[in-house]
């Protein structure tokens, strides 16, 4: 079959022919429909210093949000049959430890599995993916737009993290899952939704996703705009998908007393807030951050919410090209609306 691999530790990545995997007793062997190129993919191809300490074990096969067809089950498997149609939760748990047993398991703390980053990952033309981490999905969904479940229920835990109903949410990038936190913070009955960019394209996007205020953040001041608009309050929530240091700081002076940050977007730095004490402990902001989506609630709120048909699925399809373009991918990822799409 063909794969996308990343072979060696520094950038670059190089499509093989390779094998097709062989389904163990609790496998899922699955054709891949489509698959969404994701910013830690990015991160892999371009080997970020975050994922050269993360001692993956190259060579791997990157990718993790898609959508396929699953093809043979090994004999351990019980709720799936060659068939079904499913996308691929990222983590997989042991089942057994403490984070496992407290309601934790997609922060599972005994060397959880990661697909695309411990196991290979979703650009391919098949995936081996462990029963545990298979989500059904209905088989009328278009194939891109089942790429993009596994992001859109990580905005979708981003929003849990916080009280979001009644209230202002500030949304920081606007990238797939910053569109997509917006749109989710309107379902759940967000107030005032403010949304950030340095793109004027992205800015448009946010707000025909339900951001009542956008804020290119090249030509406008957020904490003044903010401040402005909550007659000097500041926002309940921000979701944070930047990563940017000085955004991050703005973000902590536009949020309200005993306002909620959540951390979403990749740091591979050290992270410095100013006038830490002042700003952020006498105030009694609350600091959290997430890493994927809760096993199994997120998804099981999230096919509800599809099922309400409340959701525009299409507009986060920014781009479709085959995975032998996965270069021109690459160039399109920065400035392109929603994910880019690969077919293999």
């Amino acid at each position: 079959m063909k794969a996308l691999v990343k072979t060696t530790p520094g950038p670059g990545a190089v499509l093989q022919q390779i094998p097709v995997p062989v389904p163990g007793p609790t496998d899922l062997l699955v054709k891949v429909k489509a698959t969404a190129l994701c910013k830690s993919d990015l991160d892999v191809i371009e080997w970020s210093p975050l994922v050269a300490s993360s001692n993956l074990p190259l060579p791997l096969i990157m990718g993790h949000e898609f959508f396929g067809e699953v093809c043979e089950v090994g004999k351990m498997v019980k709720n799936f049959k060659a068939g079904d149609y499913i996308t691929g939760e990222t983590h997989i748990p042991c089942g057994y430890c403490h984070s496992c047993r407290t309601g934790n398991r997609h922060i599972c703390s005994n060397n959880m599995g990661v697909v695309g980053r411990s196991i290979d990952g979703s650009f391919a033309e098949y995936i081996c993916l462990p029963e545990v981490s298979a989500i059904k999905l209905d088989k009328s969904m278009p194939p891109a737009e089942g790429a993009l479940m596994e992001p859109l229920a990580t905005a979708l835990h981003a929003l849990s993290k916080a009280q979001v109903a009644g209230e202002t949410v500030l949304v920081l990038g606007c990238g797939a899952i910053g569109l997509m936190t917006v749109e989710l913070a309107k379902v759940f009955g967000a107030t005032n939704i403010f949304a950030l960019d340095i793109f004027q394209h992205k800015l448009e996007a946010a707000r025909k996703c339900g951001a009542e205020v956008v804020i290119n953040g090249r030509e406008e001041d957020l904490v003044e705009v903010v401040l402005d608009a909550t007659k000097g309050l500041g926002v309940g929530t921000v979701i944070e998908t930047t990563g940017n240091q000085e955004v991050i700081n703005k973000a902590v002076n536009a949020l309200r007393v005993a306002g909620t940050l959540v951390f979403v977007g990749m740091i591979d730095h050290p992270l410095t807030f100013e006038e830490f004490m002042h700003k952020v402990v006498y105030r009694e902001l609350t600091l959290t951050g997430i890493f994927g989506r809760k096993l199994y609630e997120t998804w099981e709120t999230l096919q509800m919410i599809l099922d309400s048909g409340k959701l525009d699925l299409s507009r986060y399809v920014g781009a479709e090209i085959k995975l032998d373009e996965f270069e021109k991918g690459l160039e399109l990822f920065p400035t392109t609306l929603g994910r880019v799409i690969m077919y293999p």
